[in-house]
């Protein structure tokens, strides 16, 4: 359940909404992204646990992904046999992540999650 913040003086659902868009947008033209946003949204917007916003954003993202895929299908832009070379490490993968969520403090969650930011957007940058 979201406990949202007071403070803001544009409503909420405009700012889901257009937060959604924005990653779904984001996530739509990069194949990837839109779930860090959701996060930062959620976390901008509610004064819940970054657990709960990592799990909320897995789910808001399914939508995103589905739509995406079809489009990037139509387009033929997907390798097939690496995609499903890679389902079951990802899949395992996903399995530990979400068994070490409840597991690490807050804390460790945040300086794991900063450091991949970093280090995907320095990575963006040098390829």
């Amino acid at each position: 359940m979201l406990n949202l913040k007071s403070e803001h003086k544009i409503p909420a659902f405009i700012l889901f909404a257009l937060g959604s868009f924005i990653a779904g947008g984001v996530n739509g033209f990069l194949g990837t992204g839109g779930g860090i946003l959701f996060v930062f949204l959620l976390n901008f917007l509610t004064d819940n646990e970054k657990k709960d916003s990592f799990a909320t954003t897995l789910c808001a993202t399914i939508p995103i992904s589905i739509v995406g895929l079809l489009a990037y299908y139509r387009a033929g832009a997907i390798d097939f046999d690496l995609s499903l070379s890679l389902s079951l490490p990802c899949a395992l993968g996903g399995l530990l992540g979400a068994f070490l969520v409840d597991r690490l403090k807050v804390k460790w969650l945040s300086v794991a999650f900063s450091i991949l930011i970093i280090y995907s957007g320095i990575n963006m940058l040098v390829r």
